[in-house]
């Protein structure tokens, strides 16, 4: 796209915006029935010891205020028969209304606050204890996330980063392959551009990417599951990625334009019919190392791009349902082109070109709709599909090198039905239908390496029934998953127990078991089978004040059935694979793996200006291959450690002008990944890397250690817009954290690759 056409189209974007007020409005919805609420008490303040705002939801559940000025605020939602809501870090900005969509349980007695993140109330089949919030506001705050929740995820407790270069996440101690996403409720292939980014052939993954596949103006609030998953989630082991996107402003038009290092990112929003409540929300992406490549500058050889489209349509239903189409298409692709010039060479790669291309493709529809007064029910349905490519050659006479394929396309389709017999029961079924299809053909200096053609289906109905006592202080939610694999003729029945006991108003202790399965890697070369698991939670957490939170885990998985080596007695396991192709030629199901580990945390809500969240793994993981012995896994890195902090400070000239300046750090510190010796006598006959799997991952790469910086300047100018200019650095103490080691045929010897060093991101956003 041309270069001068972007700009001309957000220059009109950027004068055709209005004069606004601030406004905050939404609707307050009953969590299982999805009825709205009406006379439910609002409380709004930016600290919890000043003066608050007090409205209050119409017949309709909805509420409405214009009467606030730009900054951060808490809200407070209360009403007789319902667990009060405690709501932190709501931004009002110029130019931009803040749209809430709260959903309130039911209680038979008063309770005390529960803190949690705005959700819609059809977006969670239920409620996770492994649950770790990601909001759309956070993801814009905290340092060096790149507007990605999965990179966001890195600042919680049990989530380690793979590799600088990707948003490959690690879940207490499990592999980033275990780790699936979802969007909008339902199963989907890995939506992320520059799927090879990190890895150690640079070949692609199912999990992870460079860049998410759509812009953080689209999230709704998203969470990572971590493990105790409640009878609605399965088929996965590390965890699950569940991103929702918000519904587009159905009052008035909205323009968001942003531009930076990673690239131009331009998003509209408004309604289709203000009359019938439609709105549309749509979102275009180019990155600009693209276009600078188009303009000829060069990048040491090394060109990236990639582009995107997403487009969310909702329409307002009868008896307040909606039904939702939602989509999105993006390609990028990574050349590599080195100096011509014989004499520079230095190491293998220099001898290549190198070309990757990547295409992803979602599409989906759902629709929710109430059934009385104490039913509801949803439906959805999508396709993704994801293409890779990647071609290597010799420059000097075109000789191939490596060849690489890989296709993925999914089928889901989803059914929930939720029931509320009284404010102490309540009963959730549902099911997840998925057809999976997977195909990829890599070649090796003319040689095949890897052929896998396969597809299969997938069921998983469940079911799950909540119950609490008379005072509501003892809740119970038990359930059953199931997933079946016809293409192996197995059934996996998985029973879900979560309880909580509310100790006092301060304090609640909970406790979860829950089994559940997946099935074994894609790239598996026979027909995958399923691998199972049990996990043990216990967790307590202390709301100290309004706006401080301690929690502290213990958790325990076993992992059974895992694939490992048939052929052998060795050390093999796929618990320690991430990517492939792979070299063993057959696989048992004899495998085994353990995780147990401790987290703490310490968070401050954004209130008064700063924020703080602190928090500490300390954890084991192990893994039995064919051998039978136990040893560490590859991602055992024993401890991780983060500290994220950031203070603003705001200058009131409002309704003039209202300006802020903020600065936001993030330290990291955790233990090195485990390796495998690289055997340097096998790979120089190969004349590639051979690593000596005979006693596994003996090594131990140093720890990682990382510090990242936000700083910014917010401006809220009038009622008209707002702006920031935000500088971000990744490794701003230019750390050389060691990502591996390999066989580098050109030199001779082993190598050992380098995590990213110092990576800048300026940027300039505007909302208006």
């Amino acid at each position: 796209m041309n270069f001068h056409k972007i700009c001309f189209c957000f220059g009109i974007l950027l004068f055709s915006a209005n004069t606004r007020a601030q406004e905050i409005r939404g609707t307050v919805r009953d969590a299982d029935t999805g009825g709205p609420l009406d006379g439910v008490s609002i409380s709004i303040g930016k600290t919890p010891d000043i003066d608050h705002l007090a409205i209050t939801t119409d017949a309709a559940g909805q509420f409405f205020t214009d009467a606030l000025p730009p900054g951060t605020y808490l809200c407070f939602f209360t009403r007789e028969g319902y667990e009060p809501l405690l709501i932190p870090e709501v931004r009002i900005a110029s130019g931009k209304e803040t749209v809430l969509e709260v959903a309130l349980r039911a209680a038979s007695t008063e309770l005390p606050n529960v803190t949690i993140k705005a959700t819609p109330a059809d977006r969670r089949a239920l409620q996770a204890l492994g649950e770790i919030p990601l909001t759309r506001e956070q993801t814009q705050r905290f340092p060096a996330t790149f507007f990605d929740p999965a990179r966001l995820a890195l600042a919680y407790p049990g989530v380690a980063n793979t590799d600088d270069q990707a948003n490959g996440l690690s879940v207490r101690g499990n592999s980033p392959a275990s780790l699936h996403w979802r969007l909008e409720g339902l199963d989907i292939v890995n939506p992320n551009h520059l799927p090879n980014a990190g890895t150690l052939g640079d070949r692609p993954t199912t999990s992870s990417g460079g860049v998410l596949l759509f812009s953080a103006q689209l999230l709704d609030n998203s969470s990572l599951i971590t493990g105790a998953f409640p009878a609605g989630y399965g088929e996965a082991l590390g965890g699950i990625m569940d991103i929702g996107w918000r519904q587009g402003n159905n009052s008035r038009h909205e323009f968001t334009a942003q531009a930076g290092l990673l690239g131009l990112d331009i998003a509209a929003e408004g309604p289709l019919s203000k009359k019938q409540g439609h709105a549309y929300l749509a979102n275009y992406r180019y990155s600009t190392v693209g276009l600078l490549g188009e303009m000829g500058v060069s990048f040491g050889g090394e060109t990236i791009s990639f582009q995107d489209f997403s487009l969310k349509l909702d329409f307002a239903g009868k008896n307040g349902g909606h039904w939702s189409v939602f989509g999105v298409g993006g390609i990028s692709k990574n050349t590599f082109e080195p100096d011509r010039d014989s004499t520079a060479v230095e190491v293998f790669k220099d001898l290549l070109d190198i070309d990757y291309k990547s295409k992803t493709g979602i599409f989906g529809a759902s629709h929710w709709a109430p059934i009385g007064q104490k039913t509801s029910y949803k439906i959805a349905a999508a396709v993704s599909a994801q293409s890779n490519d990647r071609d290597s050659r010799f420059w000097a006479d075109g000789t191939h090198f490596e060849q690489d394929e890989m296709n993925e396309e999914k089928w889901s389709g989803s059914v929930l039905a939720t029931h509320q017999f009284n404010a102490k029961n309540r009963l959730q079924a549902g099911a997840m239908i998925n057809r999976q299809f997977f195909k990829t053909d890599a070649t090796y200096q003319f040689q095949a390496q890897e052929r896998i053609d396969r597809s299969y289906w997938t069921y998983q109905p469940w079911l799950s029934y909540s119950w609490s006592s008379s005072n509501s202080k003892t809740q119970v939610q038990a359930g059953l998953h199931s997933l079946i694999f016809p293409l192996q003729n197995r059934t996996s029945i998985e029973p879900r127990l979560l309880l909580t006991q509310i100790l006092n108003e301060r304090h609640r202790l909970s406790f979860a078991a829950v089994k559940y399965s997946q099935i074994a890697s894609l790239w598996i070369r026979e027909q995958p089978d399923l691998t199972e698991a049990w996990q043990l939670s216990l967790r307590h957490s202390w709301n100290a004040a309004e706006v401080w939170s301690f929690r502290s885990a213990l958790y325990w998985q076993r992992i059974d059935k895992a694939a490992v080596s048939s052929d052998g007695r060795d050390a093999f396991s796929m618990l320690n694979v991430s990517e492939g192709p792979l070299t063993a030629p057959s696989f048992a199901y004899t495998g085994l793996g353990e995780n147990k580990g401790l987290e703490l945390t310490a968070e401050r809500y954004l209130s008064g200006g700063w924020f703080l969240l602190v928090n500490t793994s300390i954890f084991d993981s192990r893994y039995q291959g064919s051998d039978g012995v136990w040893r560490a896994s590859r991602w055992d890195l024993s401890h991780i450690a983060n500290l994220t902090a950031g203070k603003e400070w705001q200058r009131d000239q409002w309704p003039e002008r209202l300006r802020a300046f903020g600065f936001n750090g993030r330290i990291t510190w955790a233990g090195g990944q485990r390796a495998a010796p690289v055997d340097e006598a096998a790979s120089a006959a190969a004349q590639a890397t051979v690593y000596d799997l005979s006693n596994g991952y003996t090594e131990q790469l140093p720890d990682f250690l990382r510090l990242d910086l936000r700083v910014y300047w917010r401006r809220n100018i009038g009622k008209l817009r707002n702006s920031i200019f935000a500088m971000d650095f990744q490794n701003v103490s230019i750390r050389k954290n060691v990502a591996y080691r390999y066989y580098d045929a050109y030199t001779g010897k082993v190598e050992t690759k380098e995590q990213l060093g110092l990576v800048p991101n300026l940027s300039w956003r505007l909302e208006f």
